[in-house]
């Protein structure tokens, strides 16, 4: 028999308190390092509002453009923690959606094993990434879903889908990934012989309908800009640069290195158990039959694909792309520990915890100080020097006068740059992306409407050169201007911050 308690508290009051606690963790966390390369992208694409943005949906961003525009403050902290709240709220639903196929102690399982996966507790829990509301949404349709399948479906089908409708057009408006979403619980309706009848009812493409009204923001703004989401995203995933053996095996690593190894391992045979029990199917024992094979259909597309595709596309070191495939896994990989509740996995789960908060005290401390330098002596390259805020730059830029003049812009030569630079920027003065690789940036900045403007590029490379030689066309006169270091506590950690003094912008 399942036990009601953990420890004096009961799940639901032991996820309560996982919660709180990880809640305070993050908000530490993210208030002591500075933004990490995607978000300070982020960050500069949301400074202005569109319907959407070139490399995907807009729901993160607007949630960043409109925390700024209510706070009127750029605080990382203060950014952060509408994203911080959603994981919150993520977490509580991963307990819920557990106790409805199988238990209260399911739930409080399911919930332990996602906050101790390394990428759902820094990345997708505390930072400024599209995953938050994507896994929110995702989890919120997921548990709209167990209603239809397994509750009161029969008796108010349309109101039920038009809400997993709802919710999934707002997976949608969060990343693409909400596709494997609606592949999933297509492929459930349709190999289960008890709800195969879903397929001839009226309500499921009632809740798609919904879910594109949702969406349509993007296929508006896709349309009024040539479908470039939709051509730039697919071109990552499709393009064909020949067969990668290299590109594959580091994406196997990289996916269960992101994912906590000892929990993706155990999750991808509990995957595997669930597939093999059948769509209607009981597993783990004590769970609702059919409810695996839900959960197995959702999660294990994305899996495979973003695996597969490793194979003859670059997809570089994103290995955060499987996420919500792994979420369905570890879901149930709670329903399998509570139907086995030994000692050994109770001990498992909470050593696979505690592993993760130390891990993550290690490195977020290290990022916030730099103090590794001092017990591992050495030049190495550090990538938590990634989260290190580029403030020389802006006292360079404001010794320079770069804020105070008119007609005056900054630019970097490429999305990864114009990202930082915008931090110390802030909207002081228009930012330029420049380079052949701008991204959302390109779409901040009227290149016709600062025609004649004098500028200060800023590139980060060891070739001073060869930025002057790649815009000499671009301006009247480009001239370098100095070299930044970047430190953290008296310690240089980046190189090479190159400045430029042009003027006469030629669109």
């Amino acid at each position: 028999m399942t036990p009601s308690r953990i420890g004096p508290f009961t799940p639901a009051q032991a996820t309560l308190l996982l919660i709180a606690a990880t809640f305070i963790l993050r908000a530490i966390g993210a208030w002591a390092i500075g933004w990490g390369t995607g978000e300070a992208y982020y960050l500069s694409s949301a400074r202005q509002f569109h319907l959407s943005y070139f490399d995907q949906p807009p729901l993160s961003l607007w949630v960043i453009w409109t925390t700024m525009e209510l706070t009127g403050s750029e605080n990382v902290l203060v950014i952060r923690l509408p994203f911080i709240v959603m994981f919150a709220v993520s977490t509580w639903l991963v307990f819920d959606i557990a106790r409805r196929i199988h238990s209260p102690l399911a739930g409080f399982y399911a919930a332990l094993i996602v906050n101790a996966s390394v990428l759902f507790s820094l990345s997708i829990g505390s930072w400024t990434q599209p995953d938050a509301p994507m896994v929110l949404f995702w989890l919120a349709t997921v548990r709209v879903l167990l209603d239809i399948f397994f509750g009161n479906g029969v008796r108010r089908p349309h109101a039920l889908w038009a809400l997993a409708g709802l919710m999934l057009g707002l997976t949608f408006l969060s990343k693409y990934h909400a596709v494997f979403l609606v592949a999933g619980t297509g492929l459930f309706m349709l190999f289960n012989s008890t709800q195969r009848h879903w397929l001839r009812h009226k309500a499921p493409w009632l809740a798609l309908v919904i879910a594109l009204a949702v969406f349509s923001p993007v296929i508006v703004w896709n349309a009024q800009n040539d479908w470039v989401s939709f051509g730039f995203q697919g071109g990552r995933a499709l393009a064909d640069s020949g067969l990668r053996w290299d590109g594959l095996v580091r994406m196997v690593w990289g996916q269960l290195l992101y994912m906590t190894p000892w929990l993706a391992l155990p999750a991808l045979y509990v995957g595997i158990r669930a597939v093999l029990a059948g769509p209607r199917g009981q597993f783990p024992t004590g769970a609702v039959p059919g409810a695996a094979a839900l959960f197995a259909y959702i999660g294990w597309p994305p899996i495979i694909f973003f695996t597969a595709v490793a194979l003859w596309s670059d997809t570089q070191f994103h290995f955060h792309w499987q996420a919500p495939g792994y979420l369905m896994l570890f879901i149930l990989m709670g329903a399998w520990a509570a139907g086995k509740n030994t000692q050994g996995l109770g001990l498992w789960l909470w050593g696979s915890a505690a592993a993760t908060l130390v891990i993550l005290t290690l490195v977020v401390s290290h990022a916030a100080t730099g103090w590794m330098r001092a017990v591992i002596p050495g030049d190495w390259e550090d990538p938590t020097a990634l989260q290190l805020p580029w403030t020389e730059l802006g006292d360079a830029l404001a010794d320079e006068g770069a804020f105070a003049r008119e007609n005056v812009f900054v630019a970097g030569t490429n999305w990864i740059d114009c990202g930082y630079i915008d931090t110390q920027v802030a909207g002081r003065t228009p930012l330029a992306c420049i380079g052949p690789d701008p991204r959302n940036l390109a779409y901040n900045f009227d290149a016709a409407d600062h025609a004649g403007w004098d500028a200060y590029v800023v590139a980060q490379t060891g070739n001073i050169e060869a930025v002057i030689n790649r815009l000499q066309d671009r301006f009247e006169t480009i001239e370098h201007a100095g070299t930044l270091d970047i430190e953290r506590h008296g310690v240089v950690e980046l190189r090479n911050i190159q400045l430029y003094r042009a003027t006469g912008f030629r669109p």
